[in-house]
């Protein structure tokens, strides 16, 4: 890649442009592309979007769940569904 990147290339490098993982010429070149074109900008938007929400996803799932909570719940909502009949 020459000069500045094309939309296809941002969109190809976008991965190690967060990382940072891209020479310092690949990166001026990138932020270049993304002064420029809105639509690659909100692409690599949405990426790091993406990328935090993962992230906190994974956190959520790896904590421990206190089964006997989780039913306490779930007979408090069949209790509740049973008094609205």
């Amino acid at each position: 890649m020459k000069g500045m990147p094309s939309c296809k290339d941002i969109t190809n490098q976008s991965s190690d442009y967060l990382d940072g993982n891209l020479t310092f010429f690949q990166r001026m070149g990138f932020k270049m592309h993304m002064f420029l074109c809105v639509n690659c900008k909100r692409y690599v938007s949405q990426l790091k979007l993406t990328i935090a929400t993962i992230g906190k996803t994974e956190k959520a799932i790896l904590q421990p769940v206190d089964e006997q909570h989780v039913h306490d719940i779930v007979e408090k909502l069949r209790q509740s569904v049973k008094e609205k009949e």
